[in-house]
């Protein structure tokens, strides 16, 4: 993940929604009350810190359902692959097996964990 979000205005929206959500907790825990300009420009500092904070823990959260939906997938994949019901495998270019699933090894006859980095077994050319 590069940090960026996939739509440009994606961020913007963000930030007036953690901006939203501040104001909501500010408006809860106090009313506003005058201050002299050093302790209003404190003030200001510790808002954009806390919307910071707020973006961070909305984009954490949003990076967390991506990583449980991405996980889902694998598993649902991974099964898929494994358990077929036909033999599949992964080649590299020179025809070393890089993956076999559970169905190709048996038909094989061979542990799968043995045909990682082997040639697949050619069957000879009919004459």
């Amino acid at each position: 993940m590069n940090g960026k979000p996939k739509d440009p205005g994606a961020f913007t929206e963000l930030r007036r929604e953690a901006e939203a959500r501040l104001r909501l907790h500010q408006k809860s825990r106090r009313s506003r009350i005058r201050r002299p300009k050093s302790e209003v420009d404190a003030q200001r500092l510790l808002q954009e810190l806390q919307i910071h904070q707020i973006e961070l823990e909305m984009q954490n959260s949003e990076l967390q359902e991506a990583r449980n939906r991405m996980e889902t997938l694998v598993e649902k994949y991974t099964d898929l692959y494994d358990f077929a019901p036909v033999g599949y495998f992964s080649l590299d270019e020179q025809g070393r097996i890089l993956e076999a699933n559970l169905t190709g090894a048996t038909l094989l006859g061979v542990e799968r964990s043995r045909l990682i980095n082997r040639r697949l077994p050619m069957a000879p050319a009919p004459t």
